[in-house]
C-alpha cells in the first residue's frame, strides 16, 4: 500500500514538472519570434530610411504614414492614385500636363502667367498671347471649326457662329457633300465609304448607311437584277434611276411583274389596290 502511494506521488511530481516546463519553452519560442519580427522591422526600417515612400509610389498601393504617397501620386481614401492630378497645387499628370490655366513646375501644377492658353486675361491692350482671344476672363483659341466664337460672334471664313444645345456659342463648319446625313455629291463618288445615296421626300438625295444600290430609294445596280425583291428600277426627278417598292397596296404596279401586285390585289391605273 505504501509502495503504491509512493508511485502516485512520483507520477504527480513528473506531471507538474512537465506542466511548468511547457510554458517556459513557449516563452522562449515567443521571445525568438519577437526577435525575428524586430529583425525584419529593422530591415524594413533600413529600406524606408533610404526612401520613406518606396512602398507607396505606385498606383493602387496603400498610402504611407501620414497619408502620403511617392511618385507624384495622391492619397485618396487610403490608396495611392493619380486621380486628381492636374489641379492647381496638385501633382502634374503624365507628360507634365495640367488643367487649363496651369503649368507644370517641378512636378506641381501652378497658375500659368496671364495671357497663356486657359490663363487669366492680362490687363492692357494685349490681354492674350498671339493666336488667342480673351473669352470672358480666360484666354483661349477661337474662330476655327468646333472652337468658341471669337468676340463679336466672329468665326473664320466659311464657318458660322451657332448656339449649341448647351447654350454655348461655337463655330460650326457647313456639312460637306458625301458625308453621313449630307447631300450626295454631284461629281465623283456620290457618298463616302459605307454610305449610299438615298432619295429623300424632303429635298435632295442624302447619304445614309447601307448599300450603294439595289435598296429602296437607292440607285439601281448595274446588271441584273437592278433592284431587290419587290422593287422596280424607276426614273427619279434628280435624273438618277432609283429602286422603288412596288406591288403593295397603294404602290405602283411592278413593271414586268407576274403578277404585278401582291396576293388579293389588282393593278388599276398603275396602282395596286383591292379587287372591285
Amino acid at each position: 500500500m505504501r509502495g503504491r502511494a509512493l508511485c502516485l506521488a512520483l507520477v504527480a511530481l513528473c506531471g507538474c514538472t512537465r506542466f511548468y516546463d511547457v510554458p517556459d519553452a513557449g516563452e522562449d519560442a515567443g521571445a525568438i519570434a519577437d526577435a525575428a519580427i524586430d529583425g525584419g522591422a529593422i530591415a524594413d526600417a533600413g529600406v524606408d530610411a533610404a526612401d520613406p515612400q518606396a512602398r507607396c509610389d505606385e498606383e493602387g498601393e496603400l498610402c504611407c504614414l501620414g497619408a502620403t504617397c511617392g511618385g507624384g501620386l495622391l492619397c485618396v481614401e487610403g490608396t495611392c492614385t493619380s486621380a486628381g492630378c492636374g489641379a492647381i497645387g496638385g501633382p502634374c499628370c503624365e507628360l507634365d500636363q495640367c488643367d487649363p490655366g496651369g503649368v507644370c513646375e517641378d512636378g506641381t501644377c501652378v497658375d500659368a502667367p496671364c495671357g497663356a492658353d486657359g490663363a487669366a486675361c492680362c490687363e492692357g491692350e494685349t490681354p492674350c498671347d498671339e493666336g488667342l482671344a480673351c473669352l470672358g476672363d480666360r484666354c483661349g483659341p477661337c474662330g476655327a471649326a468646333d472652337q468658341d466664337c471669337c468676340p463679336g460672334m466672329v468665326c473664320d471664313a466659311g464657318i458660322e457662329c451657332l448656339q449649341n444645345l448647351f447654350g454655348a456659342w461655337v463655330c460650326v463648319a457647313p456639312p460637306q457633300c458625301g458625308e453621313l446625313g449630307s447631300e450626295c455629291c454631284a461629281e465623283g463618288a456620290a457618298c463616302g465609304a459605307g454610305l449610299g445615296c438615298v432619295a429623300s421626300d424632303f429635298g435632295a438625295p442624302i447619304c445614309l448607311p447601307g448599300p450603294a444600290c439595289g435598296s429602296d430609294g437607292r440607285a439601281c445596280c448595274e446588271g441584273s437584277p437592278a433592284c431587290g425583291l419587290g422593287m422596280d428600277c424607276t426614273s427619279s426627278e434628280d435624273g438618277v434611276d432609283r429602286c422603288r417598292r412596288c406591288g403593295e397596296h397603294g404602290l405602283a404596279c411592278c413593271v414586268g411583274g407576274d403578277p404585278p401586285c401582291g396576293p388579293g390585289l389588282t393593278c388599276s391605273d398603275g396602282l395596286c389596290g383591292l379587287a372591285p
